[in-house]
């Protein structure tokens, strides 16, 4: 599934050329084929254990720089953490460096709220 712009993103999206980051909402990454994408979960290690993403590359804050280089650039990269605002700033970075990013709007506490909302309570 291609990721969207959001219509609001127009004004949050840079105009100067330079570096665009997609911002996705929790229905929109829990939609998607993650085969298509590339993963990246900022989470620590226990967050990552305690709740994993299959198939997500995990780089915590201290080995970012590391693992930033082996992020693989031939398909989109949807960037989370577990509240969205470490994720921004690491889109940023892909960004700049070429990569065709998105950044999970709320990080993975949003995620997690929305699929609590989808399932039933019994």
């Amino acid at each position: 599934m291609p990721i969207a712009w959001h219509a609001d993103n127009a004004a949050d999206a840079e105009t100067d050329g330079e570096s665009k980051i997609r911002r996705i909402t929790p229905a929109e990454f829990a939609a998607l084929d993650k085969r298509d994408v590339t993963l990246l979960d900022l989470r620590e290690p226990a967050d990552v254990a305690a709740h994993p993403i299959e198939g997500a590359i995990n780089a915590p804050l201290d080995p970012l720089a590391q693992v930033l280089k082996t992020v693989p650039t031939g398909r989109t990269v949807v960037v989370f953490c577990a509240e969205g605002w470490w994720s921004e700033e690491v889109a940023e970075i892909l960004a700049d460096r070429g990569y065709d990013v998105a950044s999970l709007e709320g990080g993975f506490r949003a995620y997690r709220d929305y699929l609590d909302r989808q399932t039933p309570a019994e």
